[in-house]
């Protein structure tokens, strides 16, 4: 008995001594006067972080709603049992990315990186932070100038064309029905393949054979996104989940993969002395003048792939996705488009950037299916933020603040019937004005503004026109659909079966 009331409270000990651990510091924003939810025992206040039944995206978004009538310019928040900052003003949120960026330099995405184990992860500017971050962003923005793309257009053109006749010949075998998620994640991995290493992806081949290219470009990204979830579970006991679990961020084959791709891809360019305005031949130079090394331009070339295969392709199909659903609008655009269309049927880049009614469906569809759910800034340097009126409060180096992008995106106050598809919200240059106030940032803001941006919109526009100017597009199916809950970008569940009819010209 003696024994068995020994064991009792020794078992008790250790589970006072863990509950302790985890709730010991639940009152760390009441003692500073900061508002906010109630935490829960391993839950904190953002439980689908945990649970994975809701998306981060909503979750946010209730907070946003509940606190934003209280007048609160941020609350207190939990990540599993560690304090952090929910922006609720968008004034605030466009202070942390650009006016005060000097003490909002850090990204959390800095933390999930193993720099013991993986080389090519720790070339990429959005896992590092200070020094190492401007040096490497330098050199990824250098080859990803507006000068460069618009240099390397005609890859974009001749990706079009295989597009084209790839609907046309899959819209024949299946009754004019394709999955465009699908359809649009071979496009952008024609154009990156082609742009970063000069190589031939062939994903939009009529037979369709296995493609090496598009399935390690799935593994990169559905890898690393897997880690992200982990990461937040791993705030609960960071020293223990860290030794115990401790992985890499992209997978080994890909790494593997990709090294050798890039050492082919410059082992050719050198020998055919091909002189061509891509992000190979970028690389190429860098190296000759900084003497990179040549994981350095592994590391870039897969920065570069993260930015322009998955994005793009997201932003094109649910731009196609919401056309199919809004007949007026398709038919509006398509109508720019065929205005604009040079004597050769193409559109030049410079017309391209600037369609305004093209560019109001981009902007409504990242409004709708913002990319980035929530951006993420680490203090670097102790500041100062103001709550309420008069009441500020003091901001210590590796606090980590939350910017509900979604959140503003979907304020009806600002955008009326947010759930509705109406790119006219964007007319007259409206984005600039809505961005200034902090309403409207798909891609981040100040300094840490996604680096691919240009390259991203430019696969999704060209993308966008060769569709409309050969094809009606139109819904296949009368599902509703719904946003993943598990996703990290954020996007619409399940494939997207559209009707591609050709335009008889």
């Amino acid at each position: 008995m003696a024994i068995f009331i020994l064991i009792l409270c020794c078992l008790s000990a250790v589970l006072g001594a863990i509950y302790i651990y985890l709730s010991w510091n639940f009152n760390f924003w009441k003692k500073r006067g900061v508002a906010g939810p109630e935490p829960k025992l391993i839950l904190g206040t953002i439980p689908c972080i945990i649970k994975k039944n809701r998306n981060l995206a909503f979750e946010l978004q209730d907070l946003y709603e509940k606190y934003k009538k209280t007048g609160e310019r941020f609350i207190g928040v939990f990540m599993t049992r560690n304090p952090q900052i929910l922006v609720i003003d968008p004034l605030l949120a466009r202070e942390v990315m650009v006016t005060n960026f000097k003490c909002f330099r850090g990204n959390e995405q800095t933390l999930w990186v193993n720099r013991k184990l993986e080389e090519v992860s720790t070339m990429n500017p959005f896992m590092n932070s200070g020094s190492i971050w401007k040096e490497l962003r330098s050199d990824v923005i250098g080859g990803l100038s507006p000068q460069r793309i618009k240099q390397a257009y005609p890859i974009a053109l001749e990706i079009c064309k295989k597009l084209t006749n790839y609907v046309k010949a899959h819209s024949q075998k299946s009754d004019g029905k394709i999955e465009v998620k699908s359809l649009c994640y071979k496009y952008t991995i024609e154009i990156i393949s082609d742009f970063v290493w000069g190589v031939n992806a062939d994903a939009l081949n009529i037979d369709e054979p296995p493609n090496q290219m598009l399935k390690m470009a799935r593994k990169l990204v559905d890898d690393s996104f897997m880690k992200i979830g982990l990461h937040y579970l791993w705030g609960l006991a960071p020293p223990i989940f860290r030794t115990l679990f401790a992985g890499r961020f992209y997978p080994i084959e890909t790494d593997n993969f990709y090294t050798k791709v890039q050492k082919d891809a410059v082992e050719m360019r050198l020998r055919n002395k091909t002189d061509r305005s891509d992000f190979l031949n970028y690389l190429i130079q860098l190296q000759e003048k900084k003497f990179i090394s040549h994981m350095n331009m592994v590391g870039h070339s897969a920065t570069v792939l993260l930015d322009g295969f998955e994005t793009a392709a997201t932003v094109m199909a649910h731009t196609l996705y919401f056309l199919a659903n809004n007949q007026t609008s398709q038919n509006k655009l398509r109508e720019e488009i065929m205005a604009n269309l040079d004597k050769n049927g193409c559109i030049s880049y410079d017309v391209l950037v600037e369609l305004p009614y093209l560019e109001q469906c981009i902007n409504e569809t990242l409004r709708l299916i913002t990319l980035i759910s929530v951006a993420t800034r680490i203090c670097s340097e102790e500041t100062t933020l103001e709550n309420r009126k008069g009441h500020k409060v003091k901001i210590e180096p590796g606090m980590v603040v939350h910017i509900p992008t979604y959140s503003f995106h979907n304020d009806p106050e600002v955008y009326p019937k947010p759930g509705d598809y109406t790119p006219e919200r964007f007319d007259n240059g409206r984005a600039k004005e809505l961005n200034q106030k902090g309403h409207f940032f798909p891609f981040g803001d100040g300094p840490r503004i996604c680096a691919g941006m240009k390259l991203g919109q430019l696969e999704a526009k060209a993308g966008i026109v060769e569709i409309l100017k050969n094809f009606y597009v139109k819904k296949a199916d009368n599902y509703e659909r719904f946003i993943d809950p598990a996703s990290f970008l954020l996007g619409l569940c399940g494939d997207i079966f559209l009707e591609f009819e050709s335009i008889q010209k």
